[in-house]
């Protein structure tokens, strides 16, 4: 069997004739890069929808004026099927016949090419605007202006797929009822020249009959934000019952989760019903509109042929015209009003995200202003019990109970949300008074779940541009090297291919290539046999000299191979002796 790329250079998989015709504009292999929307307090649902399918111009404008010259194009076969009767066909003359015909293929050449242009156009920058829409709301989760690191709700899910999706159609609204537009434009005055009766009963009925097909599209609208809210929250609660299968199974909750998501499935069912019919409802109506109003331009075209106000070849072009007439205000009944509702409630619900769950307002007093720390700070954590101190170049290891430690990682990880039990500070400063940036670009914490990307080991590893020297101590020192010899393995969705060890060790192996200047991690090692520990144990403070660490764990290998051991447990229970002693 032959190669395919042999067969086929382009990899499109084209028949053996296609592969002769060359292939052009082809979309790049890597995503372009986009600037994220920037969305501020006074934004309105409809702002941002304008703004956003303003937002591609060297695309849309292009797509839309294509677009115009298909659907003008379709609209002038029959004034030139009408003009071929006339002067053709009727006097019996064969070179007008002949320069007719050349005209017809000639514009049927056209409209066909405007067509293939108008769709590829269209269906990029529809692409281009959801690959920005999806980065904004990227950027809102992992960047947030408030430094906020709480994960998003599961809604985020569903606005992610389907409210991108139908915002990203919105670009359409600025492309197709151009073109429509444009082509009821064209037929209006292709019937004035017929007859002035018949051009203005377009130019006054087509506009007409779209303000009453808004008329009867606003219930429609409003239900379709409500659907969608209801369809996001019902995709939401089932990506958080996925996520946190383990957790529900474990405090036996699986009939509870089943009562909630069955109660919040049946009402997104009964808002899918409810928005179907009335859905439904405005197609008929619209349909009733734009069909009475058709029905009368043909009508009057009819009455003027028979009136001997029209020639045959006229009332052909009057009856063409008015057909091309009906498919142009359907679609602005059928899709464009449809389009603008449902992009309208998709852009609420971004606005919505990018408000409450990821976006986060600054403090007043985040300000800018210069920071003076060391290459490497002193990290001071002060909990009830104790002072944790790491100077810079330690390798420091807490032992402590399970709660007190997920207060510290919690302390660590977001020290603007953290109570007032654990304070963090950097070289005196308090952590709290510091930008996110400042702090993170200092301080990086592991936290004890794992979490990986899909894709590859290697691009698990190299998610912070480290240097293949790097990874490759990382790798070594998470003792990874009897799974992990081809960094180009996929890792599976949420890393199903691997063991829980495995993962862990992916996970520390990730950290330490990040190379942080402070860097904490929060029990790297309870899912790895003692052997594995062993080893990592050996190697961790190589691979970490020139740094300080902060090792939160009750692994006795660990905690063996630091600098400095603070037992919190030890100190709380000498905490209750101390204070009966002095009393």
């Amino acid at each position: 069997m032959r190669n395919a790329s042999h067969s086929d250079p382009s990899g499109l998989g084209r028949a053996p004739l296609a592969r002769r015709l060359p292939v052009l504009w082809q979309a790049p292999t890597d995503p372009p890069e986009v600037q994220p929307f920037e969305v501020g307090p006074g934004t309105t649902a409809g702002r941002f929808l304008l703004h956003a399918i303003l937002s591609v111009p060297r695309v849309s404008v292009p797509a839309a004026l294509t677009s115009a010259l298909w659907q003008v194009g379709e609209a002038a076969v029959p004034v030139v099927m009408g003009l071929a009767i006339d002067r053709a066909l009727a006097t019996g003359n064969a070179g007008q016949l002949a320069l007719w015909l050349g005209v017809l293929v000639a514009l049927y050449i056209v409209l066909t090419v405007a067509a293939k242009f108008a769709v590829q156009l269209t269906a990029y920058a529809i692409q281009l605007l959801q690959h920005r829409l999806r980065s904004t709301l990227s950027t809102g989760v992992l960047h947030p202006v408030g430094g906020s690191v709480h994960a998003p709700g599961g809604g985020v899910v569903s606005v992610m797929t389907n409210d991108v999706a139908r915002m990203g159609n919105g670009v359409q609204l600025v492309i197709m009822p151009i073109a429509r537009i444009t082509t009821i434009g064209f037929i209006a005055v292709s019937l004035l020249t017929t007859h002035w009766l018949l051009g203005l009963a377009v130019l006054v009925g087509a506009p007409a009959a779209v303000w009453l097909m808004g008329i009867l599209s606003e219930r429609l609208s409003r239900d379709t934000r409500e659907y969608q809210g209801l369809l996001a929250t019902t995709v939401g609660l089932a990506t958080d019952v996925v996520a946190g299968y383990r957790v529900v199974k474990g405090i036996r909750a699986e009939d509870e989760a089943t009562r909630r998501y069955r109660q919040a499935s049946q009402e997104t069912l009964v808002g899918a019903k409810r928005n179907a019919g009335l859905l439904g409802g405005f197609l008929m109506g619209s349909g009733v509109v734009t069909g009475t109003f058709v029905a009368g331009v043909m009508g009057l075209a009819g009455w003027f042929a028979v009136d001997g106000r029209l020639s045959i070849g006229e009332l052909i072009a009057t009856v063409g015209l008015a057909q091309a007439l009906l498919p142009q205000i359907q679609s602005i009944a059928y899709d464009s009003i449809p389009n603008l509702a449902g992009s309208r409630a998709a852009s609420a619900h971004i606005l919505d995200v990018l408000r409450t769950d990821v976006a986060v307002t600054p403090e007043p007093d985040e300000v800018a202003r210069p920071v003076v720390l060391q290459q490497l700070p002193v990290l001071e954590v002060s909990t009830p019990s104790a002072t944790i101190r790491v100077k810079p170049g330690e390798l420091v290891g807490v032992r402590t109970d399970d709660l007190t430690a997920a207060r510290v990682a919690e302390a660590l990880l977001d020290p603007r949300g953290s109570g007032s039990e654990v304070e963090v500070r950097l070289d005196g400063i308090a952590a709290r008074e510091l930008t996110a940036q400042e702090y993170r670009s200092w301080v990086t914490l592991t936290p004890h779940r794992v979490m990986l990307f899909s894709g590859t080991i290697r691009d698990n590893l190299t998610t912070t541009a480290a240097a293949p020297e790097l990874v490759a101590a990382a790798v070594r020192a998470a003792a990874c090297g009897d799974f992990a010899t081809d960094l180009d393995l996929p890792v599976g969705e949420d890393g199903n291919r691997f063991s829980g060890g495995q993962l862990q060790r992916l996970a520390l192996a990730r950290a330490l290539a990040s190379d942080a200047p402070v860097l904490v991690l929060h029990d790297p090692t309870t899912a790895v046999d003692s052997v594995t520990e062993h080893t990592i144990a050996k190697r961790l403070r190589d691979v970490r000299a020139g740094r300080s660490t902060l090792l939160i764990t009750s692994s006795p290998a660990l905690l063996g191979s630091c600098d400095r051991v603070v037992d919190l447990l030890a100190e709380a229970a000498e905490a209750p002796v101390h204070a009966r002693t002095t009393s």
